[in-house]
Formats: C-alpha cells, structure tokens, sequence
C-alpha cells in the first residue's frame, strides 16, 4: 500500500460503482467496519481524500436532539479507527489520524493516513473477526488475577484510559443497582423502549444472524420468554405491562441478573480534558480491552445504559429527571475517577458461545 492510498471511482449513468482500492487498503477498512457500534448499525461513510481517508458521520442530525446518540456514535467511530490501526500495523503500516480536522465540519470525525513501518503488529489484530458480544449468563468461577491485568492493560495505550474492576462487594452492590436502575428505565419510557425494540430484528427470527440491527437469537432469551417479549415491542402493550410492574422484572433479567451471576464487573474511564477525544479515545480503549478479552477465550458484554441516560436530555418520553439525577449522582462513585470519566460499564467470564453473532455489512456500503 502506498504512504498516501487514493481512492478511484468509475461511474454508469451517474451511479457509483464499487470503488477500486488497493487489496492492503482494503482489509484495513473491513477491519473498521468489524468493530462495534450501538444497535448494530454503523453510522459512517469513507470519503476520499486527496492523500488520505476521511471517516465522515452519517448521524449528526441527531446529536443535537439526544446527546447520548452522539457519545455512543464517537465510542463507535474509536473503535473503527483503533481496529484500523491494529490492521494496519499488522500489514507493515503505521496509521496516522487527525481527530476533527474541520471544525466547521462536524461530520468530519478523523482523517487517516498511512506509511509504511511503524510499531510491531499487535496480537490483538487476529481477534478482531471473532470478537462478539456474548449475552449468555457466564459461569461464576472467578478467573486469575494476571489474566485480568491483561485485559484491563490493554486499555493502557489510549491516552486517560483506565479499567477499575467493580469486585468489592459495596462497589459491586453499587454497580448492580445503577445497571439495574438505568435498564429499568429503558422499558418504562416511551422514547426509550422504541430506541430498544427497533434495534432488534424480529423479522430474522431466533436463529438467523443480521448485517445490521440485532438478530434476536444474540439477545439469548429464554425460549419459553421468547414470544412475550417478542409482543413486548408494542408500546401499549409494554405500558400496560408496566402498570403491573413488569418493567422491574425487565430490568432484573437484562442487567442485574447476568451481571450478579458474572465473575467480573468493570467500568472503563477516560480522564479527558477535551470533550469529543474523552469519547473517542473511550471508543478506542473499549476495543482494546474487548480484543484482550477474545484472546482470553473470554465472553464479554458492553453495557451503556447508565452512562446513556446520564447524558440524555431527560423528560418527555425519555429518561426521567428524578432518574437521571439518580444516575449522575451513582457514577462518579464507581471505579474512581474523575466526575464524568466512566464511559462504559462491561460484564466479563468464561461462557458457552453465542447462540447467534451479528454481521456486517460489505465494505462498499460504506464507501461515498
């Protein structure tokens, strides 16, 4: 690959065809588009430059409204860029990026370069294809301590990042509770249950993976659970549920249980005076640590509903006030810490494999 890729495009009655990239190019890219994002759906396109790639935003529009959509879009885009760089590096490249190269484009996340040489390849480029969310209940057996300081280094390399492990039995009570609340929320308000419900594919059915949007079956509900939360997606359904309380039971199943029952709980923190890298350096520890955590063998579960429903515009149909100070009020006594620094909490353990994985989309998708 050259130091500075250009891209190509032909052209057939004003429509673009695939765009011609050098194969190197390429895989440094699919590695991009492999790396998580909220709901399964990537929010970005690749735009050429003249001696670089743009990672551009294809959901400002939204960031204004509800500003938690934009902390989970640069946790994503972090991801993407941190993926690529461990690609890269593994092809002889040394990537270079440009956090905001325009501030007059708000869409214009990060401008990538490469050349060759650099630092050696890392090992946790070969475990971005097999990494997945795993929600399965994990077994309980704590695992040894060096092999969760590997782990948790591996978020060392990002500037202000740090993993706090919730162990102790008060922090971890504390860490339950506040997962518990903020999921809890997320099916007794209107905003919030359509923001859940339409992330899944119901239309996939229970064994099919997905490109994009949840598949069902990754979610792992129980099967006699199925249908009832299969009919659950129906708001006036779901209120009258909650009339009865069942929004508490909701909230127990998705969080507190599967993270009482896990070994391990942890909150990644960013200590960041810059407002927009605290999230996308967060973005690129979170895979870091997610990759140490596949090495391992392990199964891992991002969970953003504290830090989410944190940063909301709370009131209307979406988090509720006496919530969300609640909220703020919990996480700045988790994992130490400046206030405002927790960004992401995480389950880890050994577990069976998922019974479905996501996909993605091909690579051309994501090409202007």
């Amino acid at each position: 690959m050259n130091a500075s890729p250009t891209i190509t495009t032909a052209t057939t009655h004003g429509v673009a065809n695939t765009l011609a990239l050098p194969d190197s190019l390429r895989l440094i890219l699919e590695s991009g588009v492999q790396a998580p994002s909220a709901e399964n759906r990537h929010y970005f396109r690749f735009e050429q430059g003249p001696v670089s790639v743009r990672l551009v935003s294809t959901d400002v529009a939204t960031w204004a409204e509800q500003p938690h959509r934009r902390a989970l879009a640069l946790i994503s885009y972090g991801a993407v860029v941190e993926n690529m760089a461990l690609r890269a590096a593994e092809l002889g490249q040394a990537q270079s990026q440009r956090w905001s190269p325009d501030p007059q484009r708000l869409d214009l996340i990060a401008e990538l370069s490469w050349r060759p040489g650099g630092s050696p390849p890392e090992a946790l480029a070969s475990a971005i294809a097999r990494r997945h969310s795993n929600r399965r209940f994990y077994r309980r057996e704590r695992l040894p301590q060096s092999m969760l300081q590997r782990v948790s280094a591996a978020a060392d390399a990002i500037p202000g990042a740090s993993v706090s492990w919730l162990d102790e039995p008060a922090e971890r009570r504390l860490a339950l509770q506040t997962l518990r609340i903020a999921e809890t929320e997320r099916f007794r308000r209107r905003a919030l249950h359509h923001e859940l419900f339409s992330a899944v594919r119901f239309d996939a059915g229970w064994k099919q993976s997905t490109t994009e949007g949840l598949p069902p079956g990754a979610l792992e509900v129980e099967l006699p659970m199925r249908a009832p939360f299969s009919v659950l997606r129906h708001w006036p359904l779901m209120r009258a549920a909650c009339a009865l309380g069942m929004h508490h039971t909701l909230g127990l199943r998705a969080a507190d249980l599967p993270c009482r029952l896990a070994p391990h709980l942890g909150v990644l923190r960013v200590d960041s005076t810059h407002e927009t890298l605290g999230w996308l350096h967060a973005g690129q520890a979170l895979q870091r640590v997610w990759l140490a955590a596949t090495l391992e063998g392990l199964g891992f579960q991002a969970m953003a509903a504290p830090v989410a429903l944190a940063l909301q515009n709370a009131g209307g149909d979406w988090v509720s006030q006496p919530v969300q100070d609640e909220l703020r009020t919990r996480l700045p006594q988790l994992g130490g810490g400046a206030a405002g620094s927790a960004r992401m909490f995480f389950r880890i353990g050994r577990a069976a494999s998922p019974s479905v994985v996501t996909g993605r989309p091909p690579l051309d998708d994501f090409l202007a």
